[in-house]
């Protein structure tokens, strides 16, 4: 078993490098300029840099934080612990000069992580959570010590808080991955720790060797011992002589029982690491190998090792407890240390200790609680299946102990509590033997960023569990589209709302900061692109403009004109949102990103080119952009491409959109949004598949996203899924009643013979559509296809599409007023609108169809042919009920158009 001392590593130093990267770099850069020696680490390099800015300021706090950081960097890089005691100190140091600092005291939090004072570290660091309820890190820390007490539920909690204040950062993206192992999904593990490596810089070749040394393990664990081999020959060669790869390579080469090997290598380990379990686990290779004195030997200085206070670990005090309950004289002293321990925590691995403690002690009812709450977190572990089927079988249960056995080994059949389990069964039959394992075969981990996928969909939600009660391989879904996760379905606080308390507080703290005014404005902005609440764009433009009274025309004005131009855009103000945008720019301050509203503008009114230069201004030539301007770049200019109909273009532009706005750390609606506007554009190009998988990864990032939502349902209802269509209708408007979705559903009941229900719905349209004086403006457009679409109030479905067309002249406003002109009769303007709106040559099969009905509607059958074929060819799916209707109306054009071609051969 790994040390767990390595394994809480994971996240701290990370975290706290992660808000004083900029500060190391100043203090590096501030040093005699000497070069640094070619033998030492980066972290070696930091220790010396951080004791130079001491010893030329005594009093600075910052350098004593660092200091302190490094050595416990230090203490991870070399597995000697003294090098914490070089951080208590440093830390020591900087208290006496700011016993308040919030850094020092997080790095406090940090130390008690490193020490296992794991209760101590998550009261620590609620306290300070509370303090600093917006620090991302505090999460973290908590979400450590709550893995580490097997407080897995709210540990849980605090890593999607992570995520959700700061999608895919690499801690919560390294913590969700040790829940994910626990959890039982391999592949979502290998999925979090690969984009972790792929965020973390070449110069942290720490950071880089100990993730990969996280991926190998989860690769032995998972029964891959020649692939985790690959893994760690990378390691090797970011760092080479890493404590944690000889290990791991240790436990590579007794999977591959090359024996041998692998106590050299644990011998190589003892000299590096003073863990005892080092100790252990080299006395089992000697066991194995036949070496019985040495084994003995090894087995009696481990045992002096982990029973004494100073130099016992967590991991070598579980194994401990394992070797007393191997054996029957010892077995009471094996019950008694896992009663300790329980006492202290219940993690997994401590559960299993105590349950084959009870189980040596033939308390075998009490054993199998203990085992069956191990297993209940889902954790695939073949030692603990292995304890599990043992138990069971003492306990009379057959075919539980058969289960169990089998499911050891599913789950690493390479391993020594595989070959356990089929002794301990012999010839009988084991539940699951001959199925594929449960774990994938994991891809290497990359070496680079270079090595990722580009057009990899990430997923955000750190919970996704299996148990032994699931089966051991789920089917996987013939069609072209996968079932949607129940998890998936419902919103999860973000953040918004705590970012709204904090900011009404900051405002009745300070009534004449417009700053906090801006604050509070942008963050009614936030939910209100989260829950389409238009009540939300009032809230913010009434803060916004008390900024503004406040800031008038000087710099501190630039955020709260920039945010009020994207409420004049969520209120399909567009003048209004160009005027605000460009007083922002105006003010000269050098920030860019007011171009990109000018630009969503000028694409609104229809007024493309205007649209892309405003966006070429937001990256200028000479600069290199930041991930946020490329993303707000790209994923805009990704839309013109689809305009000018190079959809593919756009898909390829868009996935560029999503990495960088994933390097961004967007918010999570934010990010989700790219992936939708990805899944939209998947879809225009007819593929179900990657449409699919993109509404699902904006799913994953902001669980319960409503336009996902619809835009699955939307992609069922194309495929003739109708229940499952309708079902996530329903969660995407329970969440946000848009006309459309309604409409939609409608359509879905009307086309499933629900016709009475189809009603209800179609009245809903109109009552939301026209309630309150922002909905009459957000939903012309949206109504006025509704009535055309129905053949409902058709003079009405004209009205609003030219009303909408004085504010709004982009395609889809000239569709709209071609298929409400069409419906009213009026065939020769319905063809010139529509001209307008296919003028760029968008791959939009809806477009097409209304353009090839008009066509045919005007007697010109071969420009309806091809229309309607080109509609068909881009997507044959692309509407529940106008796509079947355009293949009847091809099929008649066709027919009619050899019936003609029929006629004139036989008239000459």
């Amino acid at each position: 078993m790994k040390s767990l001392r390595a394994m809480l590593f994971t996240l701290f130093v990370l975290l706290s490098r992660q808000s004083v990267a900029q500060q190391a770099t100043a203090v590096q850069n501030n040093s005699s300029g000497e070069a640094a020696s070619q033998e030492e680490t980066p972290t070696q390099q930091r220790i010396a840099a951080a004791k130079q800015q001491i010893a030329a300021d005594p009093k600075r706090v910052q350098a004593h934080n660092e200091l302190a950081l490094a050595y416990i960097l230090r203490a991870r890089e070399t597995a000697d612990l003294t090098y914490l005691e070089d951080a208590d100190a440093a830390l020591t140091q900087g208290l006496k000069q700011e016993p308040e600092s919030f850094s020092l005291q997080k790095t406090q939090v940090v130390l008690m992580l490193s020490r296992h004072e794991f209760s101590q570290a998550r009261e620590r660091a609620t306290i300070l959570n509370h303090r600093m309820p917006d620090d991302v890190t505090t999460y973290g820390y908590i979400a450590e010590a709550d893995i580490a007490l097997g407080n897995y539920p709210e540990a849980e909690t605090n890593a999607q808080w992570m995520m959700d204040m700061r999608p895919n950062n690499t801690p919560a993206l390294l913590v969700g991955a040790k829940l994910r192992m626990l959890y039982g999904d391999a592949h979502g593990a290998l999925d979090f720790l690969n984009r972790a490596y792929s965020q973390t810089s070449p110069t942290d070749v720490e950071d880089l060797a100990w993730i990969a040394n996280q991926i190998a393990s989860i690769q032995i664990e998972s029964g891959h011992a020649d692939v985790a081999a690959h893994t760690l020959e990378g390691a090797e060669q970011i760092l080479p002589r890493y404590p944690y790869t000889i290990e791991n390579l240790a436990r590579v080469r007794m999977a591959q029982n090359r024996v041998s090997d692998a106590i050299q290598l644990w011998m190589q380990a003892t000299r590096i690491d003073k863990d005892p379990h080092i100790l252990y686990e080299l006395a089992k290779a000697q066991e194995a190998k036949g070496q019985a004195r040495d084994a003995r030997a090894t087995f009696a200085q481990f045992e002096n090792l982990a029973s004494a206070p100073e130099t016992a670990t967590d991991s070598s005090t579980l194994d401990l407890i394992l070797m007393y309950a191997g054996n029957t004289a010892s077995a009471p002293d094996a019950l008694k240390l896992a009663q300790q321990e329980i006492a202290a925590r219940q993690d997994v691995r401590t559960l299993d200790a105590y349950a084959w403690a009870l189980f040596a002690n033939a308390r075998y009812q009490d054993a199998d609680a203990a085992v069956q709450k191990a297993i209940a977190v889902g954790i695939q572990s073949a030692q603990i299946f292995d304890h599990a089927g043992h138990i069971a079988q003492k306990l009379g249960h057959a075919a539980d102990a058969s289960r169990y056995f089998g499911l050891a080994l599913q789950a690493n059949p390479s391993s020594q509590y595989a070959l356990d389990a089929q002794k301990s069964v012999g010839s009988t039959h084991v539940t699951g033997i001959g199925e594929p394992p449960v774990s994938p075969v994991p891809a290497q981990v990359p070496m680079s960023t270079a090595d990722l996928p580009r057009d990899s969909t990430p997923e955000t939600n750190t919970s996704k569990r299996t148990t032994a009660h699931d089966s051991a391989s789920s089917d996987t879904p013939t069609t072209a589209v996968a079932l949607v996760p129940e998890s998936l379905l419902t919103p999860r606080p973000t953040g918004t709302e705590r970012m709204i308390h904090s900011a009404q507080t900051l405002v009745a703290r300070t009534p004449k900061d417009a700053t906090a005014y801006a604050g509070l404005g942008a963050a009614y902005f936030q939910r209100a692109r989260e829950t389409a609440d238009v009540s939300d764009y009032e809230l913010a433009e009434q803060a916004l403009t008390k900024s503004l009274d406040l800031a008038s025309e000087d710099f501190s004005s630039e955020a709260a004109l920039e945010t009020l131009a994207e409420v004049c855009m969520g209120e399909h103000r567009f003048t209004d949102a160009l005027t605000y945008a460009q007083r922002a720019l105006s003010l000269g301050t050098g920030e860019l990103s007011p171009f990109a509203i000018v630009g969503d503008a000028y694409a609104d009114i229809g007024e493309y080119d205007k649209a892309a230069a405003a966006y070429g201004r937001l990256t200028p030539r000479d600069m290199t952009p930041s991930p946020r301007a490329a993303y707000a770049r790209d994923g805009r200019v990704s839309w013109l491409k689809f305009i000018s109909g190079d959809t593919a273009g756009a898909i390829v532009l868009m996935k560029t959109a999503v990495a960088e706005g994933v390097q961004a750390q967007l918010p999570a609606e934010n990010l989700a949004w790219l992936y939708y506007e990805l899944g939209e554009y998947d879809t225009q190009a007819g593929d179900a598949p990657s449409a699919d998988a993109a509404y699902l990864a904006a799913l994953n990032i902001h669980p319960g996203d409503y336009r996902a939502l619809a835009a699955l349902g939307k992609l069922r209802a194309n495929l003739g899924r109708y229940v499952e269509a309708i079902m996530l209708y329903q969660k995407a408007i329970a969440i946000v009643p848009m006309p459309t979705f309604v409409a939609e559903l409608g359509d879905l009941y009307a086309k499933s013979g629900n016709q009475t229900e189809a009603r209800k719905q179609y009245a809903l349209v109109e009552y939301i559509g026209l309630l309150g004086r922002i909905n009459q403006v957000l939903h012309n457009r949206d109504l006025a296809l509704f009535y055309a679409d129905h053949d409902m109030k058709l003079s009405e479905a004209l009205d609003l599409a030219q009303k909408e067309l004085e504010v709004r002249r982009d395609i889809y406003t000239w569709d709209a007023l071609a298929w409400a002109l069409y419906k009213n009769g009026k065939l020769t303007e319905a063809a010139e609108a529509s001209g307008k709106a296919l003028h760029f040559g968008t791959r939009d099969s809806l477009l097409l169809f209304h353009a090839g009905m008009i066509a045919e509607g005007l007697g010109q059958h071969e420009q309806a042919r091809g229309e309607l074929k080109q509609a068909l060819e881009i997507n044959p799916h692309f509407h529940p009920i106008y796509a079947e209707a355009a293949q009847q109306r091809l099929a008649a054009l066709e027919k009619q158009s050899k019936s003609e071609e029929g006629s004139d051969q036989h008239g000459r």
